[in-house]
C-alpha cells in the first residue's frame, strides 16, 4: 500500500464508525494524530527549510494537545485574539485547524455528511460542517468554553451557538464594528474584557494583566518579525507547499502571543533571507489553500515553476496607511495602542483586520502584498460556503489587475476534496501560469 492508500484506509475506518461508534472514532483519530505529531518531531522533512519543519511540528503539537485536554481548551474563531487564553495556560483551537486535521486524514466526507444529516445546510462552510459533524455526532469532546468574533465569517455565530447549546458551555461573541476608529477599538476592547471574565469563570483561574501585557508584547514582536520576513520572501525559494503554508498561517493565529510563534517568525525571517534565488513565478494567494489537491500541488509544491509567496490569511493586518494611519492620537507608525494597554492593543488588530469591513480594505491588502513581494500574479480562491470571499473576489481582481497583477478567481473547497472540480481547476490554473510566463517573456 502507498502512503496515500494507508491514509485513505485510516480515514475510511474513522468515517464508517463516526455515527455508530463515536468514542472509537475519537480514539482512532487521536491515535493517528499523536503518531503524526511524534513523526514530525523526530523525522524532519528535508524538502522544507528549517522553518517549515518547525511550523509543521508546532501546529501538530498544539492541535493534538488541545484535543487531548478538552478541560484546558477553548474553541475560537480564527481571528479571535488568543493572548487572553495563552496568559491563562489555556489551549485554543479553531474550526479551521480541527477541520484541516480531519481533511488530512481523508475523513471529511463522513463528518460533512453527518452534519448535513443533522440539518446543517449543504451550502454552509465545509470547515464549520466538519467541526459540527465531529461535535454533534459525539466524536469531539467539549472544551470549557467557546469564543468567536464577527470577523470574517457569518458562520461563526451559528456554529458556535449550536455547539454551545449542544455542549451546554459558555459562549462569548465579539461583534466588531466596520469603522476603523478609536471608539470602535475601545468598544471591542470592552468585549474582550468580557471574554476575560467568562474565561476566569469557565477555567476557575485568574488572568493577571501583567502576563497578558507580556503575551501582547510577544504578539507585537512576532508581527514585526513577520513583516521583515515578508521583505525577504521576494526573490527567494521558500521551499514550501500548501500543507505547511496553511499550518504556518494557522500557527500565527492560534499561537500569536507565545514564544513558539515568535521563534517560528524569527526562523522564517532567517531562512528566507538566506534562501537561494527563485526564478519561477511568485503568487499571492487569497484565502485558504486546498492542500490536498494534487492537480494544483504538482505546480506549486516544491516547484521550480511557481510558488505561493504570501497570503492574506497570514498577513491579514498590515501596518496602517493613508487616513487610517492618521487617527487622532496615533503613533508615528499609525497604530493607536501598544501592549501596555493589552485589551485595546488586541482590539485594534481585530478592527483593522483586512477581513473586517469593506472588501476594498482586503483588496488593498492583496495589492500591498503583491507589490512587497514583486509577485507575478494573484490567485483568489473562493472557498465553498464563504460568501465574503466570493463577494469580494471581483473587487480584489479589479484592484489587483489595475495595479498590474493578473488575477485568477478559482472556485473550490479548502476542506472537502469531493467538492473540487479537479480537472477544470487544473485546466484554468495551468492556463493562468502560462499567461504569467508569457507576460514575463514579453517584458
Amino acid at each position: 500500500m502507498s502512503p496515500d492508500d494507508i491514509v485513505a484506509w485510516y480515514g475510511r475506518v474513522a468515517g464508517t464508525n463516526l455515527v455508530a461508534h463515536p468514542r472509537f472514532t475519537h480514539n482512532w483519530l487521536m491515535m493517528g494524530y499523536e503518531l503524526m505529531a511524534k513523526k514530525t518531531q523526530i523525522n524532519a522533512d528535508k524538502r522544507y527549510l528549517p522553518s517549515g519543519n518547525e511550523g509543521y511540528a508546532l501546529f501538530m503539537d498544539q492541535i493534538v494537545k488541545g484535543q487531548a485536554h478538552p478541560n484546558r481548551s477553548v474553541i475560537t474563531s480564527i481571528f479571535t485574539p488568543n493572548e487572553i487564553f495563552h496568559s491563562m495556560g489555556v489551549l485554543p483551537l479553531t474550526a479551521e485547524a480541527v477541520a484541516a486535521f480531519v481533511s488530512g486524514a481523508q475523513a471529511e466526507h463522513w463528518t460533512i455528511n453527518a452534519a448535513e444529516g443533522m440539518g446543517i445546510p449543504e451550502t454552509y462552510c465545509s470547515y464549520h460542517k466538519t467541526l459540527l459533524g465531529l461535535s454533534l455526532s459525539g466524536v469531539a469532546d467539549p472544551p470549557r468554553m467557546l469564543a468567536a468574533t464577527s470577523v470574517a465569517c457569518d458562520a461563526n455565530n451559528l456554529t458556535f451557538k449550536t455547539l454551545a447549546d449542544k455542549w451546554r458551555i459558555p459562549f462569548y461573541y465579539v461583534e466588531v464594528p466596520f469603522e476603523v476608529s478609536r471608539d470602535s477599538i475601545e468598544y471591542v476592547a470592552d468585549e474582550l474584557r468580557g471574554i476575560r471574565d467568562m474565561a476566569e469563570d469557565a477555567f476557575h483561574a485568574k488572568l493577571y494583566e501583567q502576563k497578558l501585557k507580556e503575551s501582547c508584547a510577544l504578539s507585537k514582536q512576532t508581527q514585526e518579525t513577520l513583516l521583515k520576513a515578508l521583505r525577504h520572501r521576494a526573490g527567494h525559494n521558500l521551499h514550501n507547499e500548501m500543507t505547511v503554508d496553511q499550518m504556518e498561517m494557522l500557527n500565527f493565529h492560534l499561537l500569536l502571543g507565545t514564544k513558539g510563534a515568535l521563534h517560528l517568525a524569527q526562523t522564517m525571517d532567517r531562512d528566507f533571507a538566506q534562501a537561494e534565488p527563485y526564478h519561477g513565478l511568485n503568487l499571492v494567494w487569497v484565502h485558504v489553500q486546498p492542500f490536498f489537491l494534487s492537480v494544483l500541488g504538482e505546480q506549486i509544491n516544491f516547484s521550480q515553476r511557481a510558488q505561493i509567496i504570501a497570503s492574506d490569511m497570514m498577513y491579514d493586518c498590515l501596518p496602517p496607511t493613508g487616513a487610517e494611519a492618521k487617527l487622532p492620537g496615533a503613533h508615528e507608525n499609525g497604530w493607536l495602542f501598544d501592549p501596555g494597554k493589552p485589551y485595546e492593543f488586541m482590539a485594534e488588530r481585530v478592527v483593522r483586520n483586512c477581513f473586517n469591513g469593506s472588501s476594498e480594505r482586503r483588496a488593498d491588502t492583496v495589492v500591498r502584498l503583491a507589490k512587497a513581494t514583486h509577485a507575478d500574479g494573484v490567485v483568489v480562491f473562493t472557498h465553498w460556503g464563504c460568501r465574503q470571499t466570493e463577494g469580494a473576489s471581483g473587487i480584489i481582481q479589479a484592484r489587483a489587475e489595475e495595479a498590474g497583477f493578473p488575477t485568477l478567481i478559482l472556485a473550490g473547497d479548502g476542506c472537502d476534496r469531493a467538492n473540487c472540480m479537479a480537472g477544470q481547476m487544473k485546466t484554468r490554473f495551468d492556463a493562468f501560469l502560462e499567461q504569467l510566463e508569457a507576460k514575463r517573456v514579453n517584458h
